[in-house]
């Protein structure tokens, strides 16, 4: 996984925002998750298929973060949503 990769949420988790925090279900998986405010932008704009460039292109308009942090801690979550079957990535 690196800045080009694609990756689009998958659409049968339903999300609701708790305050700031995002919490998911996975129906297949039948477990809750839950994120805080980074989380749920980023969950936000994967809505349709983006690079993590892109995400990180909004995320440093918006947040204050340096680019190497950001890509390192956007590709971790994607990581961590991918092995969870809560994106596809390509």
């Amino acid at each position: 996984m690196n800045r080009s990769t694609l990756v689009k949420r998958h659409p049968s988790l339903l999300s609701s925002s708790v305050d700031d925090d995002l919490v998911l279900f996975s129906a297949e998986q039948g477990m809750y998750y839950g994120t805080q405010a980074v989380g749920r932008r980023i969950w936000t704009l994967i809505e349709d298929e983006v690079s993590v460039a892109e995400v990180c292109d909004k995320l440093l308009d918006e947040f204050s973060v340096d680019r190497v942090t950001c890509e390192r801690e956007v590709l971790q979550f994607v990581e961590q949503l991918a092995n969870e079957g809560m994106v596809t990535v390509r």
